[in-house]
């Protein structure tokens, strides 16, 4: 007869094995949860370092390709000014010499600072882009073909010099054979269109896809209720037809004036510039040679103007702008996109490593002053020409820069504006391109529902939309400051 055994106690072995079978089994689940969160942590890491290395060199960039502008704005006015010396010693070939210089300067001087800018991003890590790289070599291409072609008996864009468009195709080809890794975002093409247009602005896209109805309130009142479909659009704003005077890239934005000397030498600011540049005066009373009309470089006043954004109160910046350097005009934006590998999901493609791109836009500004008898520092526009004034460079908010919505170097955003706009305003949303996400927008934009329901939030709560929460959103705040 058998002995009765304890509840339990029969098979302790079994029990044993079954109880060191869960402790494996949690054993391993903690370790592959500590795996992942290592390989989390790792990515975190990884993408924050990358981070700060894209903005090192976007913002390196940027501050080199200014540098550079200020430079040759400093070289501009140096020649200026030694035009102001020919022609009162009445050295007329020295001043046909000077001007032709300050023609190609104002191309070479800006695309040596693009140079400069890629190796600066370079020394900071960037990569080269290839897409970018490609596209500078189709606009050296373009400047060959297109802008010097011959349409109905002229030149589609008159040359600043002979054989101009040849030798400006030669230097971009040159700056894209050392690799492009950072694009020039405010570069302003001579074929783009010149002017305002809701569909030119990215604002417009983000706003419908993020239902920013607070975007139509401060932007585009009364489009919601207005539009009806595409034919409503206005068209396209042509491209700018004013003979080119300086480089599409890192522009200096001046322009060729043709001046009496008299008027040249009756500027206040002219004695303490040639003053500042070490040079001898130029002689007050020059006889028959201050009635004479030469061409000078001044500053563009259309891009020179006031700095509006610096001195709106609702722009998200601390302090005040002082009035020496309360101007517009020359500034380098600079795009550096970085490509980053995620180890965490190399689960879930079989191995291979999962990228993402960060990209950082960096922008920056030359400074600088005149000194005035009594007045203290003023603007160097205040001459009617550039002369030397230029001493520093900044970062400066990409709101308050020259770049245009969306980027000169936003490939994704160039193709929506140059191939998918012009087929949309023709033939309507059938035209557009599934996998842009603009065309995207457009699409949505484009539903009536979608509309009435923007109007409905306004007619109610538009009130909120003058409340400013730091950072982005519906009430206020800036995607693009520093």
């Amino acid at each position: 007869m058998k002995k009765p055994v304890l509840n339990g106690a029969r098979f302790p072995r079994m029990r044993r094995r079954r109880e060191g079978g869960q402790v494996l089994l949690v054993v391993l689940m903690a370790i592959v949860i500590l795996c992942i969160a290592a390989l989390w942590l790792a990515d975190i890491h990884h993408i924050i370092l990358s981070k700060d290395k894209t903005q090192n060199a976007g913002d390196a960039a940027a501050l080199e390709a200014s540098r550079w502008q200020g430079t040759t704005l400093n070289l501009m006015g140096e020649l200026n000014l030694l035009h102001v010396l020919a022609l009162a010693r009445g050295d007329f070939a020295a001043c046909d010499v000077i001007t032709n210089a300050q023609a190609r300067i104002a191309f070479a001087g800006p695309l040596t600072g693009a140079a400069a800018a890629q190796q600066a991003a370079k020394l900071n890590g960037a990569p080269v882009n290839d897409e970018f790289t490609e596209f500078v070599r189709e606009c050296a291409e373009q400047a060959r073909s297109d802008y010097g072609a011959i349409i109905d008996g002229e030149q589609a864009l008159p040359e600043p010099w002979p054989g101009a468009w040849e030798t400006y195709g030669d230097m971009l080809d040159a700056l894209a054979d050392e690799g492009i890794a950072a694009g020039i975002d405010n570069a302003r093409f001579y074929n783009d269109p010149d002017g305002a247009h809701t569909l030119l602005m990215e604002s417009f896209y983000r706003a419908v896809r993020g239902r920013d109805w607070c975007w139509f309130h401060h932007y585009e009142p009364g489009l919601l209720a207005d539009y009806t479909d595409y034919t409503w659009w206005p068209a396209l704003p042509e491209r700018d037809t004013d003979p080119p005077s300086s480089s599409e890239i890192l522009g200096l934005h001046l322009r060729p004036r043709a001046l009496r000397f008299s008027s040249v030498l009756e500027a206040d600011t002219l004695s303490p510039a040639l003053e500042a540049a070490d040079l001898p005066a130029a002689p007050e009373d020059a006889g028959e040679t201050n009635e004479l009309v030469h061409i000078w470089y001044a500053y563009d006043a259309s891009r020179w103007g006031s700095w509006e954004v610096m001195n709106d109160p609702t722009f998200p910046i601390e302090g005040n702008l002082r009035e020496e350097y309360d101007y517009e005009g020359a500034d380098a934006v600079m795009r550096v996109e970085n490509p980053v590998s995620r180890l965490s999901d190399q689960t879930r493609t079989g191995g291979n490593e999962a990228s993402d791109v960060i990209a950082w836009v960096g922008a920056a500004k030359p400074f600088g002053h005149l000194q005035e008898d009594g007045a203290g520092a003023v603007q160097p526009t205040l001459t009617p020409f550039v002369v030397p004034a230029f001493r520093d460079v900044r970062l400066i908010p990409l709101d308050a820069s020259s770049s245009p919505d969306g980027g000169a170097f936003n490939l994704r955003w160039r193709r929506h504006v140059v191939l998918h706009l012009p087929a949309y305003l023709e033939n309507g949303t059938s035209a557009l391109d599934a996998g842009c996400r603009y065309c995207q927008a457009l699409h949505i934009w484009e539903q009536p529902a979608f509309r009435q329901r923007g109007e409905q939030w306004l007619s109610t709560n538009s009130w909120k939309c003058t409340i400013s929460p730091p950072g982005n959103g519906p009430g206020g705040g800036s995607y693009h400051a520093h």
